[in-house]
């Protein structure tokens, strides 16, 4: 009898002890998962915040369509089977800081690549470009910087609060005022959205078109 008794609570000792530890491992998983969350999106956020257009000067400087493309802001509004898959490629002042990495004045951007080996699910992938350049960089350097993404949503507001789900800025001639983007992730098997908000501090400024076959 004590040797069935002793059998029972070291079955019940051992089975606390084996879903305590994958308690304990889950938890960690879940921690490291949210940590990388939170970078990523404080990195985009933070690259939206620096957007670039340059100062009008005084009185204001009257750009060429090529001069204006120097300085772009893309986003563009994209989905598959419900998914939203949104891109943006635009100009600004910050860098990662890594070697090889020149900062300054240039281009990033943002998007999903889907991956191999998973159905319906992306890569989160940031692109730069610190050479200048006319129009949308040819050939960015690219990073990936999460997996497992569901889907990237991203939309703007204008001066007037007016949201839309995409933007350009040589038609607008101006940053958006307020940028929004929502990021999906897959976390063990559940879905789980992130939505930072960045506030462009540049948006005030417009940019002034020169008139058709006026010398720059």
């Amino acid at each position: 009898m004590a040797v069935v008794i002793g059998a029972i609570v070291l079955a019940i000792v051992n089975t606390a002890f084996f879903r305590s530890h994958n308690s304990m491992e889950v938890i960690a998983a879940q921690r490291q998962t949210y940590q990388m969350v939170r970078i990523v999106m404080d990195r985009v956020i933070k690259d939206l915040t620096c957007a670039y257009v340059p100062a009008p000067g005084d009185p204001p400087r009257q750009m060429s369509d090529d001069e204006i493309s120097l300085y772009r802001f893309i986003g563009e509004d994209d989905s598959k089977q419900e998914a939203a898959l949104d891109s943006i490629r635009f100009t600004t002042t910050t860098d990662l800081g890594l070697p090889g990495s020149r900062g300054g004045i240039g281009e990033v951007g943002y998007y999903l690549k889907e991956m191999e080996d998973k159905k319906d699910r992306y890569v989160l992938m940031r692109t730069e470009d610190y050479l200048p350049h006319f129009g949308e960089s040819k050939d960015p350097k690219e990073m990936e910087l999460a997996e497992d993404v569901i889907s990237l949503n991203i939309s703007y507001l204008d001066a007037e609060s007016r949201e839309t789900d995409t933007w350009d800025l040589a038609q607008k001639l101006s940053l958006p005022r307020e940028v929004r983007v929502t990021v999906t992730f897959d976390i063990e098997g559940n879905p789980a959205s992130f939505t930072g908000v960045a506030f462009l501090p540049l948006s005030e400024i417009k940019l002034q078109r020169a008139p058709q076959g006026a010398r720059p």
